[in-house]
C-alpha cells in the first residue's frame, strides 16, 4: 500500500503522452504495455514538459535518499548521496514551483529541526490543498480528470502523512492522531499508512484497548485492503494483524502492568512475522522516507524493523533509571525472543549485547 515513486513516474507519464496522442485504450489496448517498455527502456522519451521532467527529477530523488543513502558504507557516502537528492529537488522546484512534493522534500532535507519541518508544513498546507481542488475543477477531458482523481490527489496525501508523522515524533501525540484522522477521512483506502502513525499516537496517549479496536473498525477500508495483498492470515472482519497495531497493543499492556496481555501481544507479532527474533532484539532505527513511508512488502521482517523503527517513542518507555526497565528492554530480553534467538543461534545475541536497547556494555 506505500507509493512506488518509480511506478508513479511511470504512470503519469504514459497519462500525459495518452492525451497528447489522444490514445483510446479500447481502439489500442496493448499502448500501456509498449509505453512501460518505452519507460523501462528510457524515460526521457516520455518527457515533454517542466512538469513531467520535475516530477521525473522527483522519482530519482526518492531512489537515492529513501533508497541508497540509508544503506551507505559510511556517514561521508551518505552526505554525498543527500547532496545528489538535493540538487535534484532543487532543480524540480525550478522547473515546476506547484510540484509539492520535491517542495516538502526539499524542506525535509533542509529543515534544521522537527518543529521547523512542522511549521513550514503547516504553513503550506492550505495551498497543496488548493492546488489539489483547482485540479478537479480546471479538468476538462477524462485524461485530466482521471488525473485529478489519483495521481494529483498523491502530493496532499503524502503530505498529511509526514505532517502527523512529525507531529508524532516532535511529540504531539495528539495532534498526530488528529491529522492521521483527517487523512483518513480524506483518503480512506491510506495509500500513505497514515494510519500506522495514528495507531501509534493512541498508544502514547494511553487510551483503553477497546479504542484500538474502534480505531481499526472506523478505518475498516485500509485495514481490509492492506490485508488483501498481506501473506499472512487475517483477523475476523478481513483485518491482518500489522506491527504497528501489535507493538500498540503490546505498548499499552505494559504500560497498564498486563505482563500477561503484553506477552500476548509479542507472541502474536512474532508468529505474524516468523523471523522476527533478531528485529525485535536489536530494535535498529531506520530513517524516515522523504518521499513517504519506504515501500517494503506486507508482512516481511522490512515491514517489521519499520514499525519498530516508528514505534521508538513507545520503545523508549522508562528508559533513564536502572531499576525502571524500559520497554525495549523488556522486549529484547522477554524469553520468547531470547528463545528463539537460541533456536536460530546461540551465540551472537549474547557476545553482543550492549547493542541491545538498554543493555549493558
Amino acid at each position: 500500500m506505500a507509493f512506488d515513486p518509480i511506478q508513479e513516474d511511470c504512470l503519469r507519464l504514459i497519462l500525459a503522452n495518452m492525451e497528447r496522442e489522444g490514445v483510446q485504450l479500447l481502439q489500442d489496448p496493448l499502448y500501456i504495455d509498449r509505453a512501460s517498455e518505452a519507460f523501462q527502456n528510457d524515460p526521457s522519451s516520455l518527457i515533454h514538459t517542466d512538469r513531467e521532467r520535475s516530477f521525473h527529477l522527483v522519482s530519482k530523488a526518492t531512489e537515492v535518499v529513501d533508497y541508497r543513502a540509508p544503506f551507505a558504507p559510511t556517514e561521508q557516502d551518505a552526505e554525498a548521496q543527500f547532496d545528489i537528492a538535493e540538487n535534484y529537488l532543487r532543480e524540480a522546484t525550478e522547473l515546476d514551483p506547484r510540484n509539492w512534493d520535491a517542495q516538502r522534500m526539499l524542506a525535509t532535507l533542509q529543515s534544521k529541526s522537527d518543529d521547523e519541518l512542522i511549521s513550514y508544513l503547516l504553513d503550506h498546507r492550505a495551498d497543496v490543498e488548493r492546488d489539489v481542488e483547482h485540479l478537479l475543477e480546471d479538468a476538462s477531458n477524462p485524461y485530466e480528470e482521471e488525473f485529478a482523481r489519483d495521481l494529483g490527489q498523491r502530493p496532499l496525501q503524502r503530505w498529511i502523512a509526514m505532517l502527523a508523522s512529525r507531529l508524532f515524533i516532535a511529540g504531539q501525540y495528539r495532534m498526530a492522531l488528529m491529522c492521521a484522522e483527517e487523512g483518513l477521512r480524506a483518503y480512506p483506502l491510506d495509500m500513505a499508512g497514515i494510519r500506522h502513525t495514528g495507531m501509534l499516537a493512541l498508544a502514547k496517549l494511553e487510551v483503553a484497548p477497546e479504542e484500538l479496536k474502534r480505531y481499526r473498525s472506523r478505518h475498516a477500508a485500509a485495514y481490509q485492503l492492506a490485508g488483501k495483498s498481506a501473506s499472512r492470515r487475517t483477523q475476523p472482519g478481513g483485518h491482518a494483524p500489522d506491527a504497528w497495531s501489535l507493538i500498540a497493543q503490546m505498548s499499552l499492556a505494559y504500560r497498564s502492568f498486563d505482563m500477561a496481555g503484553a506477552t500476548t501481544a509479542l507472541r502474536t507479532l512474532m508468529r505474524v512475522y516468523p523471523r522476527s527474533a533478531q528485529s525485535l532484539y536489536f530494535q535498529a532505527e531506520f530513517p524516515d522516507g522523504v518521499f513517504s513511508r519506504v515501500n517494503v512488502q506486507p508482512g516481511s521482517e522490512d515491514e517489521l524493523v519499520l514499525a519498530l523503527s516508528e514505534a521508538t517513542p513507545l520503545l523508549q518507555e522508562g528508559m533513564g533509571t536502572p531499576d525502571s526497565a524500559s520497554f525495549a528492554l523488556w522486549i529484547a530480553e522477554h524469553d520468547l525472543v531470547q528463545r528463539s534467538l537460541d533456536a536460530r543461534d546461540p551465540l551472537p545475541h549474547t557476545e553482543t549485547r550492549g547493542n541491545a536497547p538498554g543493555g549493558e556494555n
